[in-house]
C-alpha cells in the first residue's frame, strides 16, 4: 500500500446523478512522482472468455487497481485517508492478513454481480489500511461514498438526489470534518458542480470540473 498511499494523496473522486437519473463517477490522480508515475501510467482490460470483464487504470508492474469499471455493472475509485501508523499496517498485512487496499478494488471488479454486492465487498472485508472507496452504479440512486477502517466502514454516504444531494464529493479528508484551509478542494468541486447544475452534468461538464481542480491544486503546490 505505500506506493499508492503516495500517489493518491491529492485525488479527488465525484460521483452524480443527473435530472433523469444517469449516474457519472469521475476522479483525477494527482499523484506525487509525476514525472515517472505519468509514464508509466497504464490503461488495461481483463479479458474473459473473449469479452472484458473488467478494466482499469493502473501502473506498469504493479498489480492492483485504483481505478476500474465492470461494465454495464458499476464503478470503483479510491483515494487515500490518512489514518494508523506504518507497523499497524504490517500487522495488518503480515499477521491478520488483511487485503491490500488496491486488491480489494480488483477482486470487487472481477467478482461482485452488482453495486450493491461491490459496495458490501468494499465495505467489510478487512483490509491493509484505511481508504476511501467511491462507487457509482448503473441506476439511479447508485453512488457511494465508502469511508473504511481496517476492519469494516467507519461511514457509508450515499447519493440522496430525492433529498437534493445529487453528488458526492470525496478528496482524501473525512466529509463531515472541515478540510484544512491550505487543501480544500472540496469546497473548489462542491461550488462547481453546484454552478453547473444536475440538469447539466454529463461527461463533458464533469470533466470541466476537475480541469478546475488541476488549477486548484497546482496554485497550492506554487
Amino acid at each position: 500500500h505505500s506506493l499508492p498511499c503516495s500517489v493518491c494523496r491529492f485525488c479527488t473522486s465525484i460521483v452524480a446523478q443527473d435530472d433523469i437519473g444517469n449516474i457519472y463517477h469521475g476522479r483525477n490522480l494527482d499523484y506525487g512522482f509525476v514525472d515517472i508515475l505519468s509514464k508509466i501510467t497504464l490503461d488495461v482490460q481483463f479479458i474473459k472468455s473473449g469479452q472484458v470483464a473488467y478494466q482499469g487504470t493502473t501502473f506498469l508492474g504493479y498489480v492492483g487497481l485504483w481505478t476500474g469499471q465492470s461494465p454495464h455493472k458499476f464503478t470503483i475509485s479510491g483515494d487515500e485517508r490518512d489514518g494508523g501508523r506504518w507497523w499497524e499496517n504490517a500487522i495488518a498485512a503480515f499477521l491478520n492478513r488483511n487485503y491490500p487496499v488496491s486488491w480489494l478494488v480488483r477482486d470487487t471488479l472481477s467478482e461482485a454481480e452488482d453495486f450493491q454486492s461491490a459496495v458490501l465487498r468494499l465495505a467489510g472485508i478487512p483490509i491493509i489500511a484505511e481508504v476511501y472507496y467511491i462507487v457509482g452504479g448503473v441506476s439511479p440512486k447508485e453512488g457511494m461514498v465508502i469511508t473504511r477502517n481496517r476492519r469494516g466502514p467507519a461511514d457509508l454516504w450515499p447519493l440522496d438526489p430525492l433529498g437534493g444531494a445529487w453528488f458526492r464529493v470525496e478528496t482524501n479528508y473525512d466529509h463531515w470534518t472541515t478540510p484544512p484551509p491550505f487543501d480544500d478542494r472540496r469546497t473548489a468541486a462542491i461550488k462547481a458542480l453546484n454552478a453547473t447544475g444536475q440538469h447539466n452534468i454529463n461527461f463533458d461538464t464533469l470533466f470541466k470540473v476537475f480541469l478546475k481542480l488541476c488549477i486548484v491544486v497546482a496554485l497550492q503546490v506554487l
